[in-house]
């Protein structure tokens, strides 16, 4: 009994990722992949208050900074990003390369979303050279739209001689 009671639970866990995938459907994950094109769009357009509006009011963010990067709030976020546009980011060239999303519910869902940027001007690159990271986004319909409440961008770091 004991081996047919592990089987059935082996079972019903191999099937739960297949069914919080299939929670959303065909229009929501277009939808969420939209905001994927979309970021690109207004960050290559330096349109830092179109893209304040992908953020929910109350979004959690965090920037590749970690926690010195921690914006509480679509007006911080667009506080900071609107100056980091006129400095850092004045010639930079956003591509979103893959948007994968994985529901929680029909509501709510994970987007991992991979990024490339060029044209930077920060300190840890050579200005101009290529950026790469992954952003995990967590994003909530609230009423018919998508938005984006929490995100952590991760920037992939160079490899160290000894690494």
């Amino acid at each position: 009994m004991n081996a047919v009671l592990t089987s059935l639970l082996a079972m019903v866990f191999a099937c739960a990722p297949a069914a919080a995938q299939d929670m959303g459907n065909v229009g929501d994950g277009q939808a969420i992949e939209a905001l994927g094109r979309n970021w690109q769009d207004m960050w290559n357009r330096h349109d830092m208050e179109a893209l304040s509006l992908l953020l929910a009011e109350d979004v959690d963010f965090i920037t590749v900074l970690g926690p010195k990067g921690w914006l509480k709030g679509r007006q911080r976020w667009l506080a900071a990003h609107a100056q980091m546009h006129k400095t850092y980011f004045a010639d930079s060239v956003w591509v979103t390369k893959e948007t994968d999303v994985k529901f929680l519910r029909s509501d709510l869902a994970v987007a991992r979303v991979l990024w490339s940027t060029t044209g930077d001007k920060v300190r840890h690159i050579k200005h101009g050279d290529p950026r790469e990271g992954i952003f995990t986004w967590i994003v909530e319909k609230r009423g018919d739209r998508w938005m984006i409440v929490a995100a952590q961008n991760t920037e992939s770091m160079p490899i160290l001689p000894g690494q």
